[in-house]
């Protein structure tokens, strides 16, 4: 339920960090304006301050829901109450003394203790500069390029006999994209050029979008001079489906160097610099640290990893392979 499925996200998120198995949350006698309360081993309270602080330490995506929601505090509020008295469940079962419980949350607090560490040690001293970034992306311009695109008109059919006439009728005269509008409109357009806003239109693509098996296709695309139309159905088998293509080249866009100051560059190349510093930082950080521990190991003391087991070869028993005595004459 939709319900249960909040209150989970409650419980176990970053919102529930005030409230204690040991407790429940929400004493009597607690400061604030109280808002809720309940009876279980003593009287229980909620105060808005409470409510307030926690929604503020939602994920930002999930704050508007309360925060800004006609009846968002209201539902908050119920929520916040029936997962303290569910809290409080699990300890008058014991649940708190539960080992696997436990265990978990020994291993996240752990885990929030190296994350902690590693912030201080790592993520604050990660501050790149201007320059490292322009200096990874001179190193990796090649990787900022956008290859040559073209834009076609095509007409694919799966029909030999359909390709041929609507070939036929080109020859005589009729335009290709106005055959294409009318195919697309009898649904027989399939692959390049079923475009359904754009009968015939290929959009823009570079010689990567299609497979080795449909080369063909994607060279003459770019062979082509703009304007010139193929002098022959092109005909292609894909996974034993037959494909006739009639195409004429509308446009091209040259490949062009991107350059550091277009958005999708420069996130790219922060993303780039950042988790290569960051990777310096943690190894320059964990020698330091072997070095202060003086750590040893000792891999020869380790046993190597057991052999699989060959498996036995077995007789082959098939007929074919065994000699079939011939009876004879006398």
């Amino acid at each position: 339920m939709k319900l249960l499925g909040i209150i989970g996200f409650i419980l176990i998120g970053a919102v529930a960090v005030s409230i204690s198995l040991n407790g429940c949350g929400g004493k009597a006698g607690a400061e604030g304006t109280v808002i809720a309360e309940f009876e279980w081993n003593g009287k229980h309270h909620i105060t808005l301050e409470e409510m307030l602080q926690e929604i503020s330490e939602l994920p930002t995506y999930k704050q508007p829901q309360y925060q800004e929601a006609e009846g968002g505090y209201a539902e908050y509020m119920n929520l916040m109450a029936e997962s303290r008295l569910i809290l409080c469940l699990a300890k008058d079962r014991k649940l708190d003394e539960d080992p696997g419980v436990m265990k978990k949350v020994q291993d996240y607090y752990h885990e929030l203790l190296v994350d902690r560490i590693t912030e201080i040690e790592v993520d604050q001293k990660l501050k790149p500069t201007e320059e490292d970034y322009k200096l990874y992306y001179e190193e990796n311009k090649a990787d900022y390029v956008v290859l040559e695109k073209v834009r076609l008109t095509c007409i694919t059919v799966q029909n030999e006999e359909r390709a041929n006439e609507v070939f036929q009728r080109i020859k005589d005269g009729e335009d290709i994209a106005d055959l294409a509008a009318e195919l697309a409109e009898n649904g027989e357009l399939i692959g390049p050029g079923s475009n359904n806003e754009i009968p015939g239109d290929t959009d823009f693509f570079d010689n990567t979008m299609y497979s080795r098996r449909a080369k063909p296709f994607s060279d003459a695309a770019f062979e082509f001079e703009v304007g010139q139309m193929n002098e022959e159905i092109l005909h292609i088998e894909l996974d034993e489906e037959h494909y006739y293509l009639i195409f004429r080249k509308e446009e091209v866009q040259p490949a062009r160097q991107q350059t550091l100051e277009e958005n999708s560059v420069r996130r790219n190349v922060e993303r780039h610099v950042q988790n290569q510093k960051r990777e310096e930082l943690m190894t320059d950080w964990l020698i330091r640290l072997h070095e202060q521990a003086k750590v040893k190991t000792f891999s020869d003391r380790i046993p190597d990893a057991p052999e699989p087991e060959e498996e036995a070869e077995t007789e082959s028993t098939d007929e074919s392979d065994t000699p079939v005595e011939s009876e004879t004459e006398p």
